[in-house]
């Protein structure tokens, strides 16, 4: 239930006892007000824990009070300081070659794959490499990654559960001990540019990693689902520069989101779109452009605009909390695309299902037949 009309872009939920905001001009005056703060996990993810396992758990719970993106002010700015050269347009060109080579051995083996299976067989694969080889880990441990950042995404959109919030705490155990124990030959691992004491690289270093798998690999996937599925693969292939594949990119933040929302809590009564949030309310940010609790999933993807692509939307969020690994992500989905489309022209979709994680948005499955039958493209209508 809610307390506002259907065209508004800022609702209470009374039955969730939080405010949800939406729209582009409305999500950035929320990310940019003061009075909202990203210290959110006590009251968000928190508050329904049981006690004996904020005990059980607190190693976890400290270590994620110490992520940056749940900090203000000059706490949030020192940690992030610190690793942003690792996200510079420099260093990511300087990597580009490497990322190159990542994309083409991936799609080799992708191609000798049974199943092929998107999810688990390319985009768990190429989110974990690329962030292994910014962060400065070793490469060839995709799988395990993957099976510590999942736990972690289960417990942020279900922290209340207790099993959920031990299997995050041992996920982020095991990570943490492969992250210390990463060589480090030039200086260049998150480890070492990470700020603090050993707990606060520990949290940084985690939280980077863990974000940048779980949105990279679903980027990809939404990215792979669009293109086949607006029949853009030919065209794409044909282009001799990436330029065509940007654009479905951005078409593709400005249509599904990676990241569902971002929460923010009122430190004191502020007013947005004309509402009065209260001291305490809980705000939910929706990065998809729509009320997050519109639960519809397409079965097809929408339709793909021809002409500019502008990038002003907000995936990646606003202001001091934009996501710090975006260059990246821009980079290894248009240069996928491209190499995909060459490879696979006639690639189409055989079954897509939706992950049930509406924070951490994508798909469990992306099944492609990749030497499917030309077919013409379908009559827009």
């Amino acid at each position: 239930m809610t307390t506002e009309n259907a065209t508004t872009t800022v609702r209470y939920y009374e039955d969730l006892g939080c405010w949800v905001v939406w729209g582009r001009d409305h999500v950035q005056a929320a990310l940019q007000d003061p009075h909202l703060s990203s210290e959110t996990l006590d009251a968000v993810n928190l508050s329904y824990l049981p006690a004996d396992i904020h005990e059980e758990c607190a190693h976890l719970i400290e270590t994620m009070r110490r992520w940056f993106v749940l900090l203000d002010g000059t706490k949030h700015t020192e940690a992030r300081r610190a690793i942003q050269p690792m996200f510079s347009p420099r260093r990511i060109r300087r990597l580009e070659e490497t990322i190159h080579t990542i994309l083409e051995e991936e799609l080799d083996k992708f191609a000798r794959s049974e199943r092929h299976d998107a999810m688990p067989d390319l985009a768990d694969n190429i989110s974990a490499r690329t962030i292994a080889l910014l962060l400065g880990l070793p490469d060839g441990q995709g799988d395990l990654l993957h099976t510590w950042a999942r736990p972690l995404a289960d417990f942020l959109a279900v922290a209340y559960r207790p099993d959920y919030a031990r299997a995050a705490q041992t996920s982020l155990r095991e990570m943490a001990d492969f992250i210390t124990n990463a060589p480090d030959e030039d200086g260049e691992s998150i480890w070492s540019k990470a700020q603090g004491s050993e707990w606060d690289r520990l949290a940084t270093s985690s939280m980077v990693m863990f974000g940048g798998l779980e949105t990279t690999a679903g980027m990809i996937g939404l990215a792979l689902w669009h293109m086949l599925g607006n029949n853009l693969t030919h065209t794409i292939a044909a282009a001799t520069d990436d330029e065509p594949a940007r654009g479905i990119v951005e078409r593709v933040l400005e249509l599904y989101a990676p990241l569902g929302h971002v929460a923010r809590l009122a430190t004191q009564d502020t007013t947005l779109a004309g509402h009065t949030i209260a001291k305490d309310d809980v705000v939910l940010v929706s990065l998809t452009g729509r009320d997050l609790f519109d639960h519809s999933t397409p079965t097809t993807p929408l339709e793909h605009s021809t002409g500019q692509h502008p990038s002003d939307h907000i995936a990646f969020g606003f202001g001091m909390h934009y996501c710090v690994g975006a260059p990246l992500a821009r980079l290894t989905v248009a240069k996928l695309l491209t190499l995909f489309a060459r490879r696979f022209p006639n690639a189409t979709v055989s079954d897509v299902n939706w992950r049930v994680n509406k924070t951490f948005r994508g798909f469990d499955r992306l099944t492609l037949d990749l030497h499917a039958p030309t077919t013409p493209a379908p009559a827009r209508r």
